[in-house]
């Protein structure tokens, strides 16, 4: 029974590790061309390009269907049987739901920006315009049934070049930009081509992954039109996605909102310490695309027991790396903000901590909504993280106006700590071996 365990912790920290050695040199890279870009716009032209990128980020992410867990969720096992006449359906199912949400989202970005850029978030015409244009962006950020096909094959390292090849545009681009003294139309150009670099790649390789497994002579099109008559699939579709667009609301929505009431300066200060300190846990958060297969297995197989083993595991892992963050931040955190932002300002210390305590929370939620998303629970703790979210911009918007940056920083704080509350609860009878005793479906 040990040897299970050991196997799936095994692909688990292999699988992150070459995602994290991707974010490691893409980090080096971020440390780059944020300053570049800082260097070349000035930070108030910076904090523009952050809104716009932030805002198509958000539109995507509230628009996109979530298909490649939906993919592994029902096609796993058709997957590996190589049974084509149960999987193409739903693969055909995933791609007209990244084709539909990509549409959506481009759409809904034009017309929110015509409607409201100028009253709700405060945008001058100039800005506007740039970020319609931008908003293409929005349709070749969907890759979800590649993404799904690259996770049903472990080739997570196929992940990890893509990314770091999409990276490589973006910091060329960049330093392009700060040699010529670009205009932030010219940022803005490479942070689309950087998305379309990664979409190309990340399309390409999937096909090759299905036709290695299915056959040379696999196509899609006829996927695309093969209805998928799977009951509830479309059900946990958006159960799956309508959390993620709570997840992206909470991210990127607050940024937004210090954009419309403190300014795009202090939005350069608050994303850039936020990403800072989300670079930290993102070795943490680096795990998680390859819990999701290993937990279906288990789930498949009815083996709570080795479930349970690899989530201790992996708790005591997180538990370790948090402190290590933690510690980094305390000491080096400063420093990296005034390095890649070229100011200084009284509260670094205060933010940058309040901002690694929020990411690191959140590497803490993940493998529990993981976990409930696989044992199709998901559903109940939607309703209260909708509550927790409304609650947060309550909460940040009263905040703001008593601490400016700081106060958005403690918002984030706080709303994480509910989250992980409410979904350590609803995770505690799979986790614990005494809570477990107590259903008998375990």
């Amino acid at each position: 029974m040990a040897s299970k365990p050991r196997s799936a912790l095994h692909r688990i920290f292999s699988n992150t590790g070459f995602l994290i050695s991707s974010r490691i040199i893409n980090a080096i890279c971020s440390f780059a061309y944020v300053a570049w870009a800082v260097h070349a716009l000035g930070l108030k032209s910076f904090g523009v390009l952050l809104l716009i990128t932030t805002f198509v980020m958000l539109v995507s992410d509230m628009t996109h269907l979530q298909s490649w867990q939906t993919l592994l969720h029902y096609g796993t096992a058709s997957f590996e049987a190589r049974d084509k006449r149960r999987f193409m359906p739903i693969l055909g199912y995933c791609i007209r739901s990244d084709m539909i949400s990509a549409c959506v989202g481009l759409i809904a970005g034009v017309v929110a920006i015509t409607l409201g850029g100028t009253h709700l978030l405060g945008w001058s015409e100039p800005v506007k315009r740039d970020a319609s244009w931008m908003m293409l962006t929005a349709a070749v950020m969907n890759t979800g049934w590649s993404t799904g096909l690259i996770r049903l094959c472990n080739r997570f390292g196929l992940a990890a070049l893509f990314d770091f090849a999409s990276t490589c545009v973006r910091t060329l681009g960049y330093l392009i930009g700060d040699l010529c003294h670009a205009s932030l139309e010219f940022f803005l150009l490479v942070w689309f081509l950087h998305q379309f670099a990664l979409f190309i790649l990340s399309s390409l390789g999937g096909l090759v992954l299905l036709r290695r497994q299915m056959g040379k002579d696999t196509r899609l099109l006829p996927c695309l039109l093969a209805p998928s008559e799977i009951s509830g699939i479309w059900g946990f579709t958006l159960r799956v996605s309508v959390n993620q667009v709570l997840d992206a609301v909470f991210r990127q929505g607050g940024t937004l909102i210090i954009g419309a009431l403190l300014g795009a300066r202090d939005v350069a200060i608050y994303r850039v310490t936020k990403q800072i300190c989300d670079g930290l846990a993102k070795p943490a958060q680096m795990m998680i695309p390859s819990l999701y297969p290993e937990f279906v297995r288990f789930r498949d197989s009815q083996n709570w027991q080795e479930l349970r083993h690899v989530a201790r595991k992996l708790t005591l892992v997180i538990i370790g790396f948090s402190a290590l963050a933690m510690l980094v931040a305390l000491f080096g955190g400063k420093t990296i903000v005034t390095l890649m932002l070229h100011h200084s300002f009284d509260y670094e210390l205060v933010i940058i901590l309040l901002m690694v305590c929020s990411a690191l929370l959140e590497v803490c939620i993940i493998p529990l909504e993981t976990l409930l998303t696989v044992m199709g629970r998901l559903a109940v703790i939607l309703r209260y993280r909708l509550g927790v979210i409304a609650l947060y911009f309550v909460i940040l918007a009263g905040l703001l106006r008593l601490c400016g940056v700081i106060g958005a920083a403690l918002a984030s704080v706080i709303c994480s700590a509910l989250i992980f509350g409410l979904c350590l609860a609803f995770a505690a009878r799979w986790i614990s071996p005494r809570a477990a005793a107590r259903h008998t479906d375990l």
